[in-house]
């Protein structure tokens, strides 16, 4: 069975970190669930989606050429670059 570590993670081609942001959270590299914390301290581990429904006055609020993305359990709003794993431009 093959290694896998920390620097072989495919979504670092694919999928870039968010580089500038307006009013809402950062999206990480390859991030597909939520971080927000409960008021027990734990994370929610919601699925994010990519919020292509978004009312303006929400997406006028992200960063310039940055996509809303949205916890489907928390309802928290994540900006940062738009989902390419499913056609990936560059793939290295």
């Amino acid at each position: 069975m093959d290694e896998v570590n920390l620097f072989d993670i495919k979504s670092k081609n694919i999928q870039p970190p968010t580089e500038k942001t307006g009013d809402y959270l950062p999206l990480k590299v390859g991030q597909t669930v939520c971080t927000v914390k409960d008021a027990k301290g734990q994370n929610c581990t919601g699925h994010i989606k990519e919020w292509h429904t978004a009312p303006p006055e929400v997406v006028s609020k992200a960063a310039e050429g940055n996509a809303v993305h949205r916890c489907q359990r928390c309802g928290a709003v994540y900006e940062g670059p738009a989902a390419q794993y499913l056609n990936p431009k560059v793939l290295k």
